[in-house]
């Protein structure tokens, strides 16, 4: 089974396979043939996914043994926890040699990896770090700039007899409405961002449901 949105590939290229038509194409120097199809996308590691028995991969890899899996997938009865599962499961085999994950586990474990270990993770992390900087420093300068353009007014309101606190209030309800009224702006490009980038590299990248809090907020206390 080939993958259809493999990236770089034309889709139109399976349109016989998806009519029901084998699809013959070659592989380090070995023809495969696809039977059918499924959609992935290509991620960081892979332009794309191929799907094939354990015979036909062990053409590919001859050192590797059909006894010595790297995943065994499990599927549990309706009603069943997978967590116990799991820990009934790590009680009965080996630590050293063997891990047992739910999905849930997995999918983290594999984040954890992409986001701390593979490179791509560690520039991207390094990219937003360097944002959130330049983004804190950009309101300070707002900010500063303004409370210079009004030193006269703040003056005159001193001399009044208003306390600190009150023109504290005012800098503080100022970068409330700038973090506000510049999230918004940002939240709708960085959804046009994040709709371009996946189309066209077809990476698997999102907004999920918590980001956009978790930054609004962190924009507040920042």
């Amino acid at each position: 089974m080939i993958d259809t949105k493999t990236r770089g590939v034309d889709a139109s290229v399976f349109a016989d396979l998806k009519d029901g038509k084998p699809f013959a194409f070659e592989v380090n120097g070995q023809t495969l043939t696809a039977i059918g199809t499924l959609e992935l996308g290509g991620g960081f590691s892979a332009d794309g996914t191929l799907f094939v028995s354990d015979q036909t991969f062990l053409r590919f890899f001859g050192k590797r043994s059909s006894g010595a899996p790297n995943h065994v997938l499990l599927k549990v009865a309706d009603g069943v926890s997978p967590q116990v599962v799991a820990e009934r499961l790590r009680s009965i085999l080996p630590a050293a040699s063997v891990q047992v994950n739910t999905l849930a586990e997995y999918k983290a474990a594999d984040l954890a990896y992409q986001s701390l270990e593979r490179p791509t993770g560690i520039i991207f992390g390094f990219g937003v770090l360097i944002g959130i900087i330049v983004g804190i420093v950009i309101v300070y300068q707002v900010l500063s700039t303004d409370v210079a353009d009004h030193l006269k007014e703040f003056a005159t309101f001193k001399a009044m007899g208003y306390e600190h606190r009150f023109f504290l209030g005012i800098v503080l309800e100022e970068a409330g409405i700038l973090a506000v009224f510049g999230f918004i702006p940002g939240f709708i490009l960085s959804m046009g961002l994040y709709a371009g980038l996946s189309a066209v590299t077809s990476l698997p990248v999102y907004m999920d449901g918590t980001r956009p809090f978790m930054v609004f907020f962190g924009t507040l206390a920042a």
